[in-house]
């Protein structure tokens, strides 16, 4: 059996460590797993995988390039004409267009899609939403089925008429939570200090994600103007982990408001766990998700949360309960949001157990690969869902 995972040029995030999750899961039931990606960050995390086929010479930009998608689509066409797949499963958008196309165009038996946001939405202006929504309903017709990573993907197709329903099918993200609640935030959060030249009495406010227009960690910069009236005399630093499109342009903000060592950038770090528990407080601002993975692993290491009222987030963060909601770029209600947790130590506590807990009870990597897995064996032909079955017996013997 063989599988062809296309991830394009997208910069490393938490598609791809779910991505990654996923192929190991094929790979230890017999599965032959190819992914097509050029991002050099990610690239190198998928040569780590035993076992794994990795295709980085066919470029499939992120962005709209016609001359480079007309190239990537040639190219595309004859490894998927050639390459004798039974699933090609795609992610991202614009990669996730040309492989459901061409993957329907050369007849492969299942074809999946990832959807982790739609590219239309309520931040879409009128010529994105006439040009992208015709795109996004084509692309998903060619899909045997689009997995919807959240409940909120799933209302805003219905809300945003991009995709038919009977297409969609609903598996929600999750983590490994074992990582962050094995790490012990004595030890981390004293070598993070460590490492940053922090005192213990210092407050440390976090996220952890790509620098992405998406995220909105301009307004995330902006809000420790208002923090530092609201906090008076009590010091504090911002601490952006991760890497992305907007890393210059917020450290030039930074500049401009002349927050000088109260923003520190980490860029990209293996030692997630560590990192979250080194923070008293995460903070995610973004303007759109699928379900992210960054916040999911933040309630894994039970910090206290302040994050938008999206659809999305809020299908994670119930206010003064698991976390605390605040408008989309709205620095001062970021601002007043943190200034809440320190002054109520209760309400944090609280919180961050009970994000925990829904964590473990929901949200686990294990329950979201073995329900795509059953969903893709489902979607298989009878032929290759036995030889699929036999495979893996034989693997487990």
């Amino acid at each position: 059996m063989r599988a062809l995972q296309i991830a394009g040029n997208s910069s490393y995030g938490g598609g791809d460590y779910l991505l990654m999750k996923w192929c190991r899961y094929l790979l230890e039931r017999g599965w032959q797993v190819d992914v097509l990606a050029t991002d050099p960050l990610v690239v190198a995390e998928l040569r780590r995988i035993e076992g794994l086929g990795v295709i980085d010479h066919i470029l499939i930009p992120r962005d709209i390039v016609p001359g480079l998608q007309l190239r990537a689509a040639r190219q595309l066409y004859e490894l998927l004409r050639n390459g004798r797949y039974d699933v090609v499963h795609t992610y991202t958008a614009t990669p996730g267009f040309l492989g459901r196309i061409i993957s329907r165009l050369v007849g492969i038996p299942v074809i999946l899609h990832h959807q982790a946001g739609w590219a239309v939405n309520e931040f879409s202006t009128a010529s994105e939403r006439l040009f992208y929504t015709p795109l996004e309903y084509l692309a998903t017709l060619a899909s045997t089925r689009t997995i919807c990573v959240s409940h909120a993907d799933a209302i805003n197709a219905r809300r945003f008429h991009c995709a038919p329903g009977w297409k969609l099918a609903t598996i929600c993200n999750g983590i490994d939570p074992a990582p962050f609640i094995a790490s012990s935030p004595a030890i981390a959060g004293l070598g993070l200090r460590r490492e940053l030249g922090i005192p213990d009495d210092h407050l440390l406010i976090g996220n952890t994600g790509r620098l992405a227009a998406q995220k909105d960690n301009a307004s995330l910069i902006r809000a420790m103007v208002p923090l530092r009236k609201l906090l008076g005399s009590r010091p504090f630093t911002l601490v952006l982990v991760g890497d992305g499109p907007e890393r210059a342009m917020l450290a030039e903000l930074q500049e401009t408001l002349g927050s000088g060592q109260d923003v520190r950038f980490l860029g990209f770090r293996r030692d997630i766990p560590a990192i979250l528990d080194g923070l008293d407080i995460f903070v995610s601002p973004s303007l759109w998700e699928g379900l992210s993975i960054s916040l999911l692993e933040a309630m894994a290491a039970a910090r206290p949360i302040v994050t938008t009222d999206i659809l999305a987030n809020a299908e994670l963060i119930d206010h003064e309960v698991t976390g605390l909601q605040v408008p989309t770029r709205a620095t001062e209600a970021i601002a007043a949001a943190i200034a809440r947790y320190v002054t109520d130590r209760d309400l944090a506590q609280r919180c961050a157990v009970e994000a925990r807990r829904r964590v473990l009870e929901q949200y686990t990597i294990q329950r979201m690969l073995d329900e795509t897995y059953a969903l893709q064996m489902c979607l298989l032909p009878p032929r290759l869902r036995e030889r699929a079955a036999t495979r893996f017996q034989e693997v487990e013997a």
